[in-house]
């Protein structure tokens, strides 16, 4: 299966290297289309913060579009839409689709060279998972930056993120129960970007988080638990396979801090812009509980 999946991913990155030239241009006016694709493989995805971590890997297919308008010479406004696929090599309950809305506004006041320009990302998605109903909902992303060109080739940006997952159509029964997965939290981040080519790029970005945590935990629900944790939910999605009567996992939300590091790089080939990305998590609840994670992906997108 994992074999699969790497080579799912060779053939349509080579696939889109032999494609005619692209001729839209995302940053202009009018329609754009986007093909992205991605392999990556997290080494904690329970996010547990107990000894017996589970690992896996993860493809994920989004195809889509938008229409961008500039609004006079200083702003330009993207409306966009997203159709996408996410695949485990493992941990197949958690496969899902989503569909997503965004709007990008960009605002720049000056246009000198060194001028800042800031701007504004909100998005929607509809999650859909294969077997994990407790996780399904709208996930809502708010995103203000400012961004500045610090010196030929470095740019530098600053910002701050609000995410929430809201579930829908589900009954009160089904939010209490399902408790552990209707989250939220607040980000800040600061970030640069430099470019060593004509169009590529090292990028390195910082993030602290304060809000829900999230954490699976195998072996049954604790009777000591009650009171430590905002709420608890029945997630089997990580039980290793058991014959007999085995008692499933359990996912534990509480508050808490993340600290979390990311650091890429990203060039074309052909029309295709590729990137090789690390990410490392490292959180700690208000209970006492931490847990360590990271992430590596190799990712690609054609603009057509």
């Amino acid at each position: 299966m994992v074999r699969n999946l790497s080579q799912c991913f060779i053939i349509v990155l080579l696939v889109s290297c032999v494609t005619p030239r692209a001729v839209a241009e995302v940053y202009g006016s009018g329609w754009y289309g986007e093909f992205q694709a991605s392999f990556g493989y997290e080494d904690n995805i329970a996010r547990t913060y107990k000894s017996d971590t589970v690992s896996d890997q993860i493809a994920s297919v989004s195809i889509g579009g938008g229409h961008a308008r500039k609004l006079g010479k200083s702003a330009q406004l993207i409306l966009s839409g997203y159709l996408t696929f996410t695949q485990h090599d493992e941990y197949v309950d958690i496969d899902n689709y989503s569909i997503s809305l965004g709007l990008d506004y960009t605002f720049q006041p000056n246009a000198s060279y060194s001028a800042s320009w800031y701007n504004i990302r909100l998005s929607a998605s509809d999650l859909n998972y294969r077997d994990s109903d407790p996780r399904e909902g709208i996930f809502w992303l708010a995103d203000v930056s400012a961004n500045k060109r610090l010196a030929p080739g470095l740019l530098w940006h600053a910002g701050y993120r609000y995410k929430d997952l809201m579930f829908s159509g589900k009954s009160s029964a089904e939010e209490e129960a399902d408790a552990a997965f209707d989250t939220s939290s607040h980000e800040i981040y600061v970030g640069v970007d430099y470019q060593f080519r004509s169009a590529a790029f090292i990028f390195a970005e910082y993030a602290f988080r304060d809000g829900d945590i999230v954490s699976t935990i195998s072996g049954g629900r604790a009777k000591n638990n009650q009171g430590k944790y905002d709420a608890i939910t029945m997630d089997p999605v990580f039980d290793a396979p058991c014959s007999g009567l085995c008692p499933p996992g359990y996912a534990y939300r509480n508050e808490g801090e993340t600290n979390l590091w990311t650091l890429g790089v990203s060039f074309p080939v052909e029309v295709v812009n590729v990137d090789f990305t690390a990410n490392y998590f490292d959180a700690s609840s208000d209970n006492g509980r931490d847990y360590e994670d990271w992430l590596i992906r190799l990712g690609m997108i054609w603009t057509f």
